[in-house]
């Protein structure tokens, strides 16, 4: 069977059939034939790939596209906000995670440099002064929060073992990339450093346009922008905080089956987690969308050319989509459902119930309404 069947969680006798039309595509259009061997189990390209579910075009676009930063206005800004996020990720992340094979560090060094590029476009940005306030004042937040949650919980930053989705990364690689333990520590490498590339280029795009734009007024969608930040923002705290009432109630019942979101913590004190099973990760999309709607009229007033204003435009979309394959699938919630679905049963019919990350119904999305997610024998 073919090694891309895994996405998609149905019969074996439906799984023969899409391996069968994939070959007919891929003798139809050689193209696709190519695409597939890059990804193929064994492939190099796993130590190169953005992300967990990115199709390798779109790594080459994640890649180039932000090279439209280093023109214009932004380009002074970029550079200095690049030389700084390098310069923290090399100590506080590479070397430990070179020295222990530990990728965990990247969960300090990553909130750590949000704050650090909120402060430097504040600092450093020529652009009108309440706009830098406005989004340099929510990022300063929303990375401040994570920062220091890590700072205090991960002390004294020293780590037996991965946390459980950096194993999960491990197992994945090996089992599924089908890639030789023995270059894991490049792997580590790979994704650490790509989290640092994130904080200098498609995390950074839209603090960069806004700190640059000297419009000396604010524009409607900066502000609706700014207010779905706020929501979002006070949504996943909130999601955060139901959680741990959660499990400082197992922790005094001591019980280590139970489920948030169902029964008996289904009730309104956890009614976020009623409605998908990571209310957390969705709106911590949510709010690098907003971010993202803040910096579209910055976009629009650049003074650049349309090929340069296409790469900015193409590096706020990946802003948004490098996050969604993130929280879903690469660190967020598949890996957290691989050791979830293993250790509770309760938690396998909670996952034939209920939303994996959607709040709401949304058509054409697959949910992942499947009890085992992701496909557990895939990466045994």
């Amino acid at each position: 069977c073919c090694p891309h069947c895994w996405h998609w969680p149905v019969s074996q006798t439906l799984q023969t059939l899409q391996c069968y039309r994939r070959a007919q595509r891929r003798r139809d259009c050689p193209t696709m034939g190519f695409f597939e061997d890059l990804t193929r189990p064994g492939s190099y390209f796993h130590l190169v790939k953005g992300g967990a579910r990115l199709h390798p075009l779109e790594t080459l676009l994640l890649m180039t596209a932000p090279l439209a930063l280093l023109s214009g206005s932004t380009r002074s800004l970029c550079l200095a906000n690049a030389a700084l996020q390098v310069a923290w990720f090399l100590p506080i992340v590479q070397l430990p995670a070179l020295l222990t094979e530990r990728l965990s560090y990247v969960d300090i060094g990553w909130p750590w440099g949000l704050v650090l590029l909120a402060v430097i476009c504040m600092v450093q940005g020529d652009g009108y002064f309440y706009r830098r306030l406005l989004g340099c004042g929510c990022l300063l937040l929303h990375g401040g929060r994570m920062a220091l949650g890590a700072t205090v919980l991960f002390f004294p930053y020293k780590f037996k073992e991965d946390l459980p989705r950096y194993q999960y990364a491990k197992v994945r690689f090996i089992k599924q990339d089908g890639m030789p333990p023995t270059l894991w520590w490049l792997k580590i490498q790979h994704d650490t450093l790509q989290q640092c590339f994130a904080n200098c280029a498609p995390l950074a795009a839209p603090f960069l346009l806004l700190a640059s734009n000297t419009t000396p007024t604010l524009a409607t969608l900066e502000i609706v922008g700014a207010c779905l930040w706020l929501c979002s923002w006070g949504l996943e705290s909130l999601a955060d905080v139901q959680m741990l009432l959660f499990r400082k109630s197992l922790a005094k019942d001591q019980c280590t089956t139970a489920v948030i979101g169902r029964a008996p913590f289904n009730t309104s004190r956890f009614f976020l987690w009623t409605l998908c099973r990571h209310p957390n990760y969705f709106f911590e999309w949510m709010c690098w969308n907003s971010f993202v709607l803040m910096a579209m009229p910055s976009l629009w007033a650049l003074d650049g050319s349309p090929l340069v204003k296409l790469g900015l435009g193409l590096t706020l979309f990946y802003t948004s989509r490098m996050f969604y394959d993130c929280l879903l699938y690469w660190t967020g919630a598949e890996p957290a459902e691989y050791f979830s679905a293993q250790k509770r049963a309760e938690y396998r019919k909670h996952q034939e119930e209920v939303r994996v990350f959607f709040p709401v119904e949304v058509p054409w999305v697959d949910h992942c309404r499947v009890a085992g997610w992701p496909a557990q024998q895939d990466l045994k």
